[in-house]
């Protein structure tokens, strides 16, 4: 597939955007970018299956210029994956509305907050607080790169 973006090029993502993102052993997934880290990975929230993931700036795909391409739920089995596309497409119009996404970047966002609390409580703790947040990642079965 190549890469989706050239280096340099890191900056144009940004919070809130509508990306596909690829996670090792799926396919590229509508999905919405939470929060970008400070080493060009970004938290990104899947439609269709409300899962959250860290993912690298290279397995990231614009929404609007793959669409056509990764877009395709003729070729998808996946229900799944049929109601994310459905769910990113009626988001992009009613933002305010997107209530998995905003859900999830909220609690994202206040695991963040209580992640650096407790690290500044314990000074010595020399490691970045948002090393240790785990964002769990589980997908649906049945749309893997594999046919």
């Amino acid at each position: 597939m190549g890469h989706r973006f050239k280096r340099g090029e890191q900056s144009q993502l940004k919070e809130g955007d509508f990306v596909f993102a690829k996670v090792r052993g799926y396919r590229p997934w509508p999905a919405r970018i939470m929060y970008k880290d400070n080493r060009s990975t970004y938290h990104v929230f899947f439609y269709g299956t409300s899962n959250t993931a860290r993912v690298g700036i290279y397995q990231l795909y614009e929404y609007e210029k793959h669409k056509a391409r990764l877009g395709d739920v003729k070729r998808r089995t996946s229900s799944a994956f049929k109601s994310g596309m459905l769910h990113i497409e009626n988001s992009q119009h009613q933002r305010k509305l997107d209530h998995g996404y905003l859900k999830a970047k909220s609690e994202y966002m206040a695991a963040r907050k209580r992640q650096r609390q407790q690290e500044e409580s314990n000074s010595e703790n020399t490691s970045s607080a948002l090393d240790k947040i785990e964002v769990p990642f589980v997908h649906i079965t049945g749309d893997t790169d594999s046919e």
